[in-house]
């Protein structure tokens, strides 16, 4: 759901640029927030903001303020409530964001940022670089896929609160930090190694083992889920020898790794699993295929990997 006060921005001329805000005809000015007198009131007024603010950095102040004053419980609430802000939010912001970058003089000044980002290399349009760090000081990072600028949310930084939260909150952030800082699946592989990949699988299970009806449980499970399927199906450019259509010894091996290292976890129930699955293919992953030397993959992995949500399910939500 897009944010109900989405900003339109428009960015012209390459060193005297304008921002424009506009407003839809029912908006309304943001009120200056009175302090809160109850830990009921901090939640709802914190609700209100979230659907008046024009800049995520608005909701961000309101936290730093108030945060410090609330019990765990309401942090919690707090919190959950500044997801529900980013979701509206995020995509009017990369919208926006598109529209900018359709033009030159801005993509080429985003350009100077280099990597890794740093949005205090541009230089000549503090119009645009004020603008951006405004963003960033509301707890969003600027992403970028495919030469494709983007924002999404910054849980590292928001990581700052995580002596106000429960457990189960600071869990799923540690989860979602990774993942913001460093994605694990880009161009259509993977980025991290599988090794990372275990860690974050494991860190996951964690989670929902200690929190099975955890605040953040199903989104965590998804989040497992994705982990687990590239973990075991992803074999572009590194996992497969393109002559035998066998799995490298090296990825078999980190399998057997992991078993060995975490037998007491429900990970290593399903890596077992396709271990076997391996072994009575010997290895094999695809068939030889007639125009191209990889075909399908062998019956038995394919029906292994159709069946791992449903095996993944029967063991996190029985």
């Amino acid at each position: 759901m897009l944010l109900a006060l989405s900003a339109v921005i428009a960015v012209s001329g390459c060193g005297n640029k304008s921002l424009t805000v506009q407003e839809p005809a029912k908006q309304q000015e943001t009120a200056t927030q009175p302090p809160a007198k109850t830990k009921e009131d901090m939640l709802e007024q914190f609700k209100l903001l979230t659907t008046q603010a024009k800049e995520p950095g608005e909701v961000i102040h309101f936290l730093d303020e108030n945060m410090p004053k609330a019990d765990q419980k309401q942090a919690d609430g707090l919190f959950l409530e500044l997801e529900k802000f980013d979701d509206r939010y995020l995509p009017s912001l990369n919208d926006n964001f598109l529209t900018m970058l359709s033009k030159p003089e801005t993509s080429q000044k985003m350009n100077e940022i280099g990597y890794p980002m740093d949005i205090n290399n541009i230089k000549g349009d503090d119009t645009l670089k004020q603008w951006l760090l405004s963003q960033q000081a509301g707890g969003l990072a600027l992403g970028n896929t495919e030469g494709m600028f983007y924002w999404k949310v910054d849980y590292k930084a928001l990581q700052k609160y995580d002596k106000y939260l429960s457990n189960d909150l600071k869990s799923y952030i540690v989860l979602k930090a990774m993942e913001s800082e460093k994605s694990y699946f880009e161009d259509g592989a993977l980025v991290i190694t599988r090794e990372e990949l275990a860690d974050r699988i494991l860190k996951a299970e964690y989670y929902l083992t200690e929190n099975p009806n955890g605040l953040k449980a199903k989104d965590v499970l998804e989040l497992y889920k994705m982990y687990l399927n590239s973990y075991l199906t992803e074999y572009r450019y590194d996992a497969v020898d393109d002559t035998t259509l066998k799995l490298l010894p090296k990825v078999k091996k980190q399998y057997q790794t992991f078993v060995s290292e975490h037998p007491e976890t429900k990970t290593a129930i399903l890596v077992k699993k396709y271990l076997e699955v391996l072994d009575q293919n010997k290895d094999v992953i695809y068939e030889k295929g007639k125009d191209s030397i990889q075909g399908p993959p062998k019956k038995d992995i394919q029906s292994f990997w159709d069946s791992l949500e449903l095996k993944v399910n029967s063991l996190f939500t029985a």
